[in-house]
């Protein structure tokens, strides 16, 4: 027979390991969100291809495409700012940010200028500064740490996307760069901006209206994502 002790050792054993499971599987429960913002939309055509398609058509069928291939993913959860060809300005896409609170922003774009000669994909990250004096007076103590978790985040994701679309565009990557991005001024979250290629350059246009570069460029994304 066991003492009352032995018992209540074993129970609180038994105890404790019901409270450290149920913890890991809601942790493995619990979805990360991933929002896609295809630039553009309705009115605001970007950059114009030819005179049917303009950047705002290449980006939304992109991110369509994206949502698509990762549909079945149990872990995922994606959202669009647009998903459909409508006007969403600046203001709209940062509180659709605010609302859905995303574990990562994949932001997506068409290049344009530098010459005709110009051409590859690039990728942009935010960078997350330091804060004013009158910022850390107001901030919470926990501000810089997560500046910096956005920052690192942000930064991995650069380099898996670089990787995946190397493999799709040997050659072709123009790196990655630091830059302000507007939709994510002032809001602390992960996030990538992807120039997908130049429609000033012949060769890039050609693939960026190739309904097969567009289903691998999302193939290569939704592959990035996934990693991350």
């Amino acid at each position: 027979m066991l003492d009352k002790k032995k018992i209540l050792l074993i129970l609180g054993i038994l105890v404790s390991l019901l409270i450290f499971t149920s913890g890991d599987l809601s942790a493995a429960g619990k979805k990360k969100i991933i929002l896609i913002d295809p630039a553009h939309g309705g009115k605001e055509q970007g950059i114009k291809l030819n005179k049917d398609v303009s950047e705002k058509d290449i980006t939304l069928r992109v991110a369509l495409s994206i949502k698509q291939l990762l549909a079945k993913e149990n872990n995922l959860e994606v959202f669009l700012t647009r998903d459909s060809d409508k006007t969403v300005d600046l203001d709209d896409r940062k509180d659709s940010i605010k609302k859905i609170k995303p574990d990562l922003l994949l932001s997506l774009h068409v290049n344009g200028g530098f010459g005709k000669d110009a051409s590859g994909f690039e990728l942009y990250y935010p960078e997350f500064g330091e804060e004013t004096v009158k910022e850390k007076k107001a901030a919470k103590d926990n501000t810089s740490e997560l500046k910096n978790k956005c920052q690192n985040e942000s930064l991995r994701m650069a380099k898996i996307i670089q990787g995946n679309m190397n493999a799709l565009f040997p050659r072709k990557g123009r790196g990655l760069r630091k830059a302000d991005l507007p939709v994510t001024d002032g809001l602390l979250v992960p996030a990538v901006s992807v120039e997908m290629g130049f429609a000033t350059n012949p060769e890039d246009k050609k693939k960026l209206l190739s309904v097969n570069t567009q289903t691998e460029i999302a193939k290569a994304l939704a592959k990035s994502i996934k990693s991350f």
